[in-house]
């Protein structure tokens, strides 16, 4: 009971006062809003003494508010300018500018400060200081220049009067005819109806009564239910002047009386006496306010200046017992200072490596990136010609002479590619995705294809995995597929007549992820203890007599530990002499929750198909390419498996041509003169979404990938190419676009 008592006590002594105070605030300015209201209200009316009485009524409320200088403050003195402007009150406005300024500054606002500008830009040229007002509008209309359009025509608007103010008609029309209708959320059917008669007036002005009748017709049906005298006199005048002007004085007349009951009514001696006597006193209740505010202000200055003086007796004293500290700490801080001057310049030293360190990376990037990109297309040529020789039967002594071109070709472009990917590490260009995948799939595949290798130095290879390894795992396989090739085929490569044992076991397993030991071992060679530490680095080949006997580029096992780096993880190795090497590394990994793969038998794998199994029929393409030699290549490929083909020599041809014919496929080379494939493949999906479109290119360091898949590509071939390849992906996409609309 007694804790129920303090937990009541709290809420009632810190909680509810703030609900309380935040509450009222709401209700004020609602209260100050629904006010401004009733001013325009008051104000299109042309009653100008309820107007400032409820406008005095807003300042009221405003000053209660919580927040220190309300911003409905400005609001309301800006108003007040804006109502002594409508009621031809130019010369009082001082006391409000003041005002306004000293309640804009604590809370700033764009879209405020450029229309009290124009409001102070339309008051210097009512009174005909047009510099001013020109300079005033431009600096609102720089303010305003990335608002959004209704706040820009606002300043328009009063840009406009301006002109008007200065004669100048043609230059207000366009600037009336652009705002017109403008968006108000006080009075927008009166703002509206002004602009009418304003454009009507201009025209008169300038002897277009046609344009000025329209304009009027308009005006005039808008104020037909509308309670605005002022805009009433003046619609009543303007009628008076067009049609005299046209000749038509009986219909003149009747407009010219109306004219007169109005300004009988609203302008009479009276009337004008009782709101110049309004404004008037206003004005000086106003004053006495800013007299008020000067007081309170140099009260507060007062205090301000004998709390300065203590501050500044207390900081001499201070001062003294800092500069007696200091001189006892000058000893000290005179050899930091010189510690610290070695440091700066240390470090600088330091900053300009690390900089130049980078440039020439980035150079290195660079080169190495157009290099290999240049070589690629030729090497295109080299190696599909060759692939095309062999296949027209040559005779046995031209075919040694294919065979070491074609194996030529295929070294240097494997060349290019190692370049490539250590590049990427090196430039932080490589990404790990994360995707599923079955590890054991993965592993048979990569051993499938290096069957042959193993073939060539009468090698087996064998592939143990743990069989609690779940059946699906998010990783990379992409790269950990990189990883195993290299490691067996460097295995491989240093073995004759052995066995290449690939082995993989849980060392670690909770409910989200495993962490396996993955070891490569064979009984080759093995390495010298030597060398071993530098096995990792780019270009390592242990010997030249090695790199004579063996080849190689000396990347691959950089390639492994860079992109094992890039996973987390790290490789060791462990070899002798005469018996071996073992590659190990420990790999994490996240499970999917999938029921783990149990028994002796390995999944099914898909079959890869050879070149001779991949059959086309009926088959029709759109070969788009801009190198000669590539088109001979590729349409003698496309021709082997039976497919006919049609060239495009750029990517205007090509859009051309898939407009006008029919194709089952289309191959995108990407770097043509002109327009690139992306930009050409865009262009053919706007109206044809279903063609697949396969992209031909080299692919640089610094072309995105799926920049070519946004653009509508189905697939794509890194050139040079293995026709093996180059087929499957041609039917993989034919295959996928029959099944979508089957």
């Amino acid at each position: 009971m007694k804790g129920r008592s303090h937990i009541l006590f709290s809420f009632f002594v810190f909680f509810l006062p703030g609900l309380v105070i935040g509450q009222y605030n709401h209700t004020v300015e609602d209260s100050v809003e629904s006010t401004i209201r009733e001013v325009y209200v008051y104000k299109n009316r042309f009653d100008l003494v309820h107007a400032v009485e409820q406008l005095q009524h807003a300042v009221k409320i405003s000053d209660t508010l919580k927040r220190k200088r309300s911003p409905y403050l400005f609001d309301c003195y800006t108003l007040f300018i804006q109502l002594y402007l409508d009621f031809d009150r130019s010369e009082d406005l001082q006391v409000y500018e003041f005002l306004s300024e000293s309640n804009l500054r604590p809370n700033p606002d764009i879209i405020k400060e450029a229309r009290f500008l124009s409001l102070k830009a339309l008051k210097a040229a009512r009174n005909e200081n047009y510099s001013k007002a020109a300079r005033l509008i431009e600096e609102a209309k720089a303010l305003v220049v990335s608002e959004n359009q209704t706040e820009r025509n606002r300043v328009y608007y009063y840009e406009a009067q301006i002109f008007l103010e200065q004669k100048k008609y043609k230059q207000a029309i366009a600037l009336l005819q652009e705002v017109y209708p403008l968006q108000d959320n006080y009075e927008q059917k009166y703002i509206n109806a002004g602009i009418l008669l304003d454009l009507a007036s201009a025209c008169q002005k300038l002897k277009a009564s046609d344009r000025a009748v329209s304009y009027m017709e308009k005006a005039t049906v808008m104020l037909q239910d509308a309670d605005f005298p002022k805009l009433e006199l003046r619609k009543n005048l303007l009628w008076t002047d067009i049609l005299l002007a046209l000749g038509k004085k009986a219909e003149a007349e009747t407009y010219m009386t109306q004219a007169r009951q109005l300004k009988e009514k609203y302008f009479n001696a009276y009337a004008i006496e009782q709101r110049s006597d309004v404004a008037y006193q206003n004005t000086s209740n106003f004053k006495d306010r800013v007299i008020k505010q000067y007081r309170t202000d140099a009260g507060k200055l007062a205090r301000q200046v004998n709390i300065a003086k203590m501050i500044s007796i207390f900081s001499s004293i201070l001062v003294i017992v800092i500069f007696i500290l200091t001189m006892s700490l000058y000893r000290n801080n005179k050899i930091k200072l010189k510690t610290n001057n070695l440091l700066v310049k240390k470090n600088k030293e330091l900053q300009t490596a690390k900089e130049e360190a980078e440039k020439a990376l980035q150079v290195k990037a660079r080169f190495l990136s157009t290099v290999s990109h240049e070589l690629r297309t030729p090497l295109y040529a080299v190696t599909g010609l060759t692939h095309l020789l062999l296949e027209e039967n040559p005779k046995e002594s031209q075919k040694e002479y294919l065979n070491s071109l074609k194996f030529s070709g295929e070294y240097l472009l494997n060349f290019i590619n190692d370049i490539l990917q250590v590049n990427k590490s090196e430039a932080n260009q490589l990404k790990v995705k994360r995707v599923p995948f079955n590890m054991e799939q993965m592993l048979v595949k990569v051993v499938r294809s290096l069957e042959h290798s193993a073939k060539e130095n009468n090698n087996t290879i064998s592939l143990n995995l743990d069989r609690n390894i779940p059946a699906k795992l998010i990783g990379d396989s992409l790269k950990l597929s990189q990883v195993f090739i290299n490691l067996i085929g460097n295995a491989l490569k240093f073995t004759e007549s052995g066995e290449v044992m690939v082995r993989g076991n849980i060392l670690k397993k909770t409910t989200d992820n495993i962490t396996i030991r993955f070891e490569v071992q064979d009984n080759g060679m093995g390495i010298e203890s030597e060398t071993l530490p530098l096995i990792f680095d780019s270009f390592a080949q242990g010997s030249t007599q090695i790199n004579r006997k063996y080849g190689g580029t000396g990347l691959g096992l950089t390639i492994v530990k860079n992109l094992l780096n890039l996973m987390g993880s790290d490789i060791k190795v462990e070899s002798s002499p005469g018996k071996g090497s073992t590659f190990t590394f420990d790999l994490s990994l996240t499970t999917t929750g999938e029921i783990e793969i149990s028994g002796e038998a390995v999944p099914a794998v898909e079959e890869e198909l050879t070149e001779e199994e991949i059959v086309f029929e009926n088959i029709h393409v759109l070969l788009v390419e801009d190198n000669k030699i590539n088109q001979v290549v590729t349409k003698k490929m496309l021709a082997k498996k039976n497919i006919t083909s049609e060239v495009a020599n750029d990517g205007y041809e090509a859009i051309e041509m898939a407009k006008n014919n029919t194709y089952d496929l289309i191959l995108m080379d990407i770097h043509m003169p002109g327009i690139s494939g992306i930009v050409a493949t865009e262009e053919i999906r706007k109206f044809n979404k279903k063609v697949p479109i396969v992209a031909l290119t080299a692919i640089s360091l610094e072309e995105n990938m799926d920049a070519l898949y946004n653009a509508g590509c189905n697939d794509i071939i890194t050139k040079p190419f293995k026709p093996q390849v180059f087929y499957k992906k041609i039917r993989n996409c034919l295959d996928r676009f029959k099944r979508q609309n089957s």
